[in-house]
């Protein structure tokens, strides 16, 4: 289901990815009036802006979706990568992926689309995206896990970049949870969503694979710990999750 070679198709592939995008914005814009925020620690994000800092949003994956009708307003750039086979370029997964990327842009993201390119490539794109003013929005510990656990990447990009960290914990007082590695969270309509963004996190000392490793563990903290906390504004202190298992905390 790639886009097709024959141009008369590829313009029909584009106009249905584009119809089926249009109308799950519609869907999830009303989806999202449903549900009532909480949000803690703005002030972090008001004295990056005031030093003219630039930033890459750190969200564990089991909440990276949820967390996008949150921040669609900050013109975050997001990094989006597939498998460059013939069988996925074929396949039902790559033409429903192209109808999430546009409903994402269309929710005022801006998309590195890495699948366009090599995929050295599409990393040092994104880390000039960063370095020419944009946001990010990573998952750390993405895109296919252990889960919770950081990896060096995002504090890579951020220093690269000459950014900083903003780990963001998320939580919500009723959801579903998804089949896969993540346990993929979405909160229930009339939910409501606690966003608890922490302080800036600097990569610091030298880019080693040992350093980096170190630092990653700082952050996967950080973010442990938010999680908690937007758990705590929701349920109060009885209601945190576990420290294993911070995104696993329910009504």
């Amino acid at each position: 289901m790639g886009l097709p070679a024959n141009p008369v198709k590829r313009t029909a592939y584009r106009f249905v990815t584009s119809f089926f995008a249009s109308i799950s914005t519609i869907l999830l814009s009303i989806y999202q009036a449903t549900l009532e925020f909480e949000i803690e620690g703005e002030d972090n994000l008001r004295l990056l802006k005031a030093r003219g800092k630039n930033y890459v949003a750190a969200v564990w994956h089991t909440f990276v979706d949820a967390a996008v009708f949150c921040l669609h307003h900050r013109n975050l750039c997001i990094y989006s990568d597939h498998p460059r086979t013939p069988e996925y370029e074929r396949s039902w997964t790559h033409f429903f992926r192209e109808i999430g990327l546009k409903t994402i842009r269309a929710l005022g993201f801006d998309v590195l689309d890495a699948s366009l390119g090599k995929q050295s490539a599409g990393i040092i794109n994104f880390i000039k995206k960063i370095q020419s003013g944009s946001p990010a929005l990573v998952a750390p510990d993405g895109p296919h896990g252990p889960i919770y656990e950081a990896k060096p990447g995002v504090l890579y990009m951020a220093r690269k970049a000459g950014s900083c960290v903003l780990p963001i914990g998320v939580g919500f007082s009723r959801r579903i949870v998804g089949p896969n590695w993540d346990d993929f969270n979405l909160p229930l309509p009339f939910s409501r969503v606690a966003i608890v963004i922490g302080e800036p996190f600097e990569p610091t000392g030298e880019m080693t694979e040992e350093e980096l490793k170190k630092q990653a563990l700082v952050l996967e903290g950080m973010l442990d710990k938010l999680c908690f906390r937007a758990n705590e504004i929701l349920f109060g202190a009885s209601g945190a999750p576990s420290a294993a298992e911070p995104g696993k905390a329910s009504a």
